[in-house]
């Protein structure tokens, strides 16, 4: 029976076709066997190997990107530009060797007329076919005990090791270290200038003092005078000449409110009316003039301070003052 390589690798993946093909291989190992390039192409050899000579076609040449399986312990490293994948086998005799199974299920048993290889100056190795994988992550879903299962590294990735981890996590703390630091310094900052903040009142606008004039004014009151011309005329009957110096008086000095002076002159003039009065007779008349003349009134005058609205209160506002030089100081 002969298949072609892409045909070999279906068969892996189907358990009834992978029977007759006499590899002993598990269902997960096959899987990973037919998705991996250089270990499907090794085992591809290996399988052709077991065919008699006549049924075997020229294996395909091996993937340019493949990854080529390690050499076995004890073979020297390739020379620059050899391909590490086995070469084209050639008959040799059996050796009782055991070949290096890199995982479990890969053949252990010595096949007749196992190819070895032969390169100039490189000693003699079994054929055995190693299946060389990809270092790959475990897939969602696969055997957590497969041995594939390890730290994926990528080809041009260098190695991640603890140091690397450990010294990011160190100066990440250093910076969180160093936050916190002075946010709580800000903190404090803050805190003691609002307990410390001094209070006052500012001055905007000073205080205008309210300013006066001078005016007069009538107080109510009313002065009294009296001239020196007597209201009477000689021989002017006595009564005519008391009722002139009663109307004299009546309209100067009654029903008003009179300054201190002007009671007294009234008082002075009323007694004299009444005197005349006293002295009035039947056909008496006035000989001589006295001293009483005609009485005037005139109001009270004086002078006071008058405001000129004027004031106005100062203009504040309650400034805040921190630390003695934030906000305003004075």
């Amino acid at each position: 029976m002969t298949m072609s390589l892409d045909q070999f690798r279906e068969a892996l993946k189907r358990a009834d076709l992978r029977g007759p093909l006499g590899l002993q291989l598990s269902d997960v190992d096959a899987e990973l066997v037919a998705h991996d390039p250089a270990s499907s192409q090794s085992w591809y050899a290996y399988w052709l190997s077991l065919q008699p000579a006549a049924a075997q076609p020229t294996p395909p040449p091996p993937a340019a990107a493949s990854v080529s399986p390690e050499p076995a312990a004890g073979v020297p490293a390739a020379a620059s530009g050899f391909d590490a994948t086995p070469p084209p086998f050639s008959p040799a005799p059996q050796r009782a060797q055991t070949p290096t199974t890199p995982y479990p299920g890969a053949p252990t048993a010595q096949y007749p007329g196992a190819p070895t290889s032969s390169y100039p100056g490189e000693p003699a190795q079994d054929a055995h076919p190693t299946a060389s994988y990809a270092p790959t992550a475990v897939p969602a879903g696969g055997d957590p005990g497969s041995p594939l299962r390890g730290t994926a590294q990528y080809a041009g990735m260098p190695a991640m090791d603890g140091a690397g981890a450990k010294k990011r996590n160190v100066g990440l703390w250093v910076t969180l270290s160093i936050l916190g630091a002075l946010l709580l310094i800000i903190a404090i900052v803050v805190v003691t200038a609002f307990t410390t903040a001094r209070h006052w009142t500012k001055v905007d606008v000073p205080e205008q003092p309210e300013t006066f004039h001078s005016e007069e004014y009538e107080t109510g009151r009313y002065d009294v005078s009296m001239d020196t011309v007597n209201p009477c005329y000689v021989n002017q009957d006595w009564t005519d000449c008391t009722n002139l110096l009663q109307a004299s008086y009546d309209a100067n000095c009654a029903g008003v409110e009179l300054t201190e002076t002007a009671t007294a002159i009234c008082a002075d003039y009323s007694n004299a009316i009444s005197q005349m009065r006293a002295q009035d007779s039947e056909g008496a008349y006035v000989a001589t003039l006295g001293t009483y003349g005609n009485l005037t009134r005139t109001p009270e005058i004086d002078t006071r301070q008058v405001s000129n609205d004027d004031y106005r209160p100062a203009e504040t506002h309650e400034a805040v003052c921190y630390l003695g030089f934030l906000g305003e100081c004075e």
